[in-house]
């Protein structure tokens, strides 16, 4: 009996996802780049679907996929800081309660006012209930990866507003 293409896909992706968050995190240095870098390669491994012949074929693209956007990843990220990690650390500790505080009071309200109710729930079933993917997609009617992809674009526009609110000096 020979697979189904969107089978394949998800078969491959789904043997390969721990490998592959391991490479992610081990090039990007960072859990939730590297959980992005998966999604953004099973994304572009479903819209390429028609192009593989073998599940075989789907893990070695899903692989060079990941390896790639973990690349471009750390590379968009590495203008950011070139202060040592022990000096990141040492800075991290030293921020106050009130700078956190507001941090996070930003973040929720990029969350609150600027992502879809789907993205909104999704968020907050992940990072504040702590509920599984699974969880969440049983919840929702909707599948595992629907559920990755959709989280992993929330989180990316909550990091992209953050940033460049940021970089807006007048904006409070």
């Amino acid at each position: 009996m020979t697979m189904k293409q969107p089978d394949r896909i998800t078969h491959a992706f789904t043997a390969l996802r721990a490998q592959m968050l391991s490479l992610a995190e081990r090039i990007t240095g960072n859990r939730d780049d590297a959980a992005d870098a998966v999604q953004d390669a099973f994304v572009k491994l479903w819209q390429q679907r028609g192009h593989y012949e073998t599940e075989r074929h789907a893990c070695g693209a899903g692989m060079i996929s990941v390896r790639t956007t973990s690349i471009d990843m750390a590379r968009h990220n590495s203008h950011r800081s070139d202060v040592p990690i022990e000096q990141a650390a040492n800075a991290a500790e030293e921020v106050s309660d009130d700078d956190r505080s507001l941090a996070y009071l930003q973040v929720r309200q990029i969350i609150d006012n600027e992502l879809s109710p789907n993205q909104r729930l999704i968020i907050d079933l992940r990072e504040i209930q702590g509920l599984e993917f699974d969880e969440i997609a049983q919840r929702l009617n909707k599948t595992t990866a629907s559920v990755r992809v959709e989280l992993s674009r929330a989180r990316k526009r909550v990091r992209e507003i953050y940033r460049n609110r940021k970089r807006e000096p007048d904006h409070e």
